[in-house]
């Protein structure tokens, strides 16, 4: 109703003011036309006076012009009348009467610029118009004025009159005549407003409607409504109103319904859903965005590089470790890690199962509850989030934040790094299975170890990287008696047996392949440890029982050894050949022993 009242203002000025200067130019132009007709008047008089003078002075009777005098003004209702001489009158026929000489400085500038003056002297009671009209000399006249004033020329002043007129009577019906017509108008611009109050009302009225709808779609509100009955002449703008009103409350709805299935909640309170639907859609793309990027890489690890750097960048997760659960055989493997202070003891590298976040598949965070994981071992806050990718693999984000504040704040990012976890999931699942699928092309089914091919594989690309390294060749003595006389169980056995002793007992850098058969190669980056590693091996395996049937059984190996260096100019298959020969060695030499291929061996 805000509007309505000042349309109404706004329109009661405007009127107001165009009465009002319609009424000041009334006044003016009364003023100016009182004041014309008394000067109208005025020279009629003094046009009247002086035939009647000429007349007394052509009759001889000029002292008797103040009887004269005393009927003009009185037949014309002056207040005053009295005419004057100049010099040059006074020059030829003498002074006038008492009263008829120039009287004040109206009368001597009229005499002085031949012109009528007029002056109104202002009386609440009783405004005095004065008129004061000079004669001047004119051979054009009738009778001729230079006849008779013979030393007077063509346009001197010979005298004047001065009349005083009371123009209360004037004064008083012009005030009269404008107060009419200031209540004609007054009246006029209330009926103007009663009419335009009764026929803006409505428009206004569904103005501010309107505007107050708006202001809570501003908000966040979509269910206002126009009340139809408020209106008769409006009722289908109403409706076409109120319609798009059910339109866009339903599509907005419908938005935020749809598009939240893609992404999860963000954690943040909103009032418009306008604006959720707005974030979430952006989230959206840039998940899109993301999400095609990753379909292109060619491993998990680059994904993993990726997700890392979004967590870091994009949601200000600064301090951060990332682990991918191996779910089968319960190992967890670093991916990333922001500082060396790390968040678990040791072995929860070994079993992933001590992972609070992980055995429960849940958000662990520090302020839940007072030391709520035991293993962790950080000294700062602490967030931990478990996502599992499909049934063999999960992965651990560990994140750690300085303070409570950001802790709080890092809380609320959590369902964007779901979001992005989500997106990745499907291309991680393509991407483990595609290495499963490679792993066991290039895995001994029946061992584990690496195979052949991947010996070839490994012998092309990789070796190349090293610039020193040995390699081990390992046989099964007489394993040939073991499959005629028990079984190729128990041969299957012996060498699953092995197997598991090369696994536990080699370093983290060493690689174990099987050659073929009941061969088996081994890479040995480190030349210094590269005998001892390969005596633990022989020393295990000849320690080791194997049941088949009701016996158990024990075997040894042999071993043959050789050494690279760069100096030596031997390509890896050349060096896979002199441990094979040392192996041959060992075996000619009785079996159960470890030879190191040496220069001699080559003849």
């Amino acid at each position: 109703m805000k509007d309505h009242r000042k349309i109404l203002v706004l329109f009661g000025m405007i009127m107001l003011i165009y009465s009002a200067i319609v009424i000041i130019n009334m006044v003016v132009n009364f003023r100016l036309f009182s004041k014309e007709a008394e000067i109208n008047k005025a020279n009629v008089i003094a046009n009247l006076v002086k035939d009647g003078l000429t007349a007394h002075m052509v009759s001889g009777t000029m002292d008797k012009r103040s009887l004269f005098l005393n009927n003009v003004k009185t037949s014309t209702n002056a207040l005053k009348i009295w005419i004057f001489r100049t010099k040059k009158v006074e020059e030829l026929f003498g002074k006038g009467l008492n009263d008829e000489y120039v009287r004040d400085t109206i009368d001597k500038d009229v005499v002085e610029k031949a012109k009528t003056l007029t002056k109104i002297e202002e009386d609440t009671l009783e405004p005095k118009l004065r008129i004061t009209i000079p004669y001047v000399a004119t051979s054009h006249s009738n009778p001729d004025c230079l006849k008779c004033h013979t030393n007077a020329k063509e346009g001197d002043v010979l005298g004047g009159i001065t009349m005083i007129f009371d123009i209360t009577k004037t004064r008083d019906a012009s005030i009269l005549t404008i107060l009419k017509i200031a209540g004609v108008s007054l009246v006029f611009i209330f009926l103007l407003l009663a009419l335009a109050n009764y026929y803006l009302k409505p428009y206004t009225r569904f103005i501010d409607d309107i505007r107050d709808a708006f202001k809570k779609i501003y908000k966040g509100d979509y269910t206002q409504r126009i009340k139809t009955e408020k209106y008769t002449n409006l009722n289908e703008t109403i409706g076409w109103m109120n319609s798009f009103m059910d339109k866009l409350e339903s599509t907005i709805k419908a938005i935020e319904d749809n598009i939240s299935l893609f992404v999860i909640d963000r954690q943040k309170k909103y009032s418009d859903p306008l604006e959720k639907s707005k974030d979430t859609i952006e989230d959206i793309a840039k998940i899109y965005k993301f999400k095609k990027t990753i379909e292109l890489d060619i491993s998990k690890d680059i994904i993993y590089q990726r997700l890392v750097k979004i967590f870091k960048d994009e949601f200000g997760l600064e301090d951060l470790s990332l682990y991918e659960v191996d779910v089968k055989n319960d190992t967890r493997t670093l991916i990333h890690d922001d500082t060396p202070e790390k968040f678990c003891d040791i072995a929860d590298t070994k079993t992933s199962k001590r992972c609070r976040a992980y055995r429960t598949n849940s958000i662990v965070s520090s302020d839940d509850f007072d030391e709520v994981c035991r293993f962790c071992k950080t000294t700062k806050e602490y967030l931990c989030i478990n996502f599992t990718i499909n049934e063999g693999t999960s992965l651990i984000l560990n994140i750690k934040p300085e303070t409570t504040e950001e802790l709080r704040a890092n809380k609320r990012m959590i369902g964007y790094v779901r979001n992005y976890l989500e997106a990745a999931r499907p291309v991680l699942q393509s991407r483990i299975l595609n290495d499963i699928l490679q792993k066991s092309n290039l895995i001994d089914g029946l061992t584990e170890l690496y195979n052949r091919k991947y010996l070839d594989e490994f012998m092309d690309d990789d070796i190349k990287s090293y610039e020193e390294y040995a390699f081990a060749m390992i046989d099964i003595d007489y394993f040939k008696k073991v499959n005629d006389t028990y079984g190729h169980d128990a041969g299957d056995k012996v060498l699953k047996g092995l197997s598991d002793i090369l696994k536990k007992s080699v370093k983290k850098d060493d690689i174990v392949f099987r050659f073929g058969g009941e061969e088996f190669a081994i890479f040995l980056p480190h030349i210094d440890e590269a005998l001892d590693t390969v005596k633990n091996i022989k020393d295990n395996f000849e320690n080791a029982k194997f049941n088949v049937g009701n016996e158990n059984i024990s075997k040894t190996l042999s071993v043959g050894l050789a050494f690279h260096k760069k100096s030596n100019g031997l390509t890896s298959w050349q060096v896979i050949k002199q441990a094979d020969v040392a192996l041959y060695k060992a075996k000619e030499g009785g079996r159960n022993r470890i030879e190191i291929f040496s220069k001699d061996d080559e003849e």
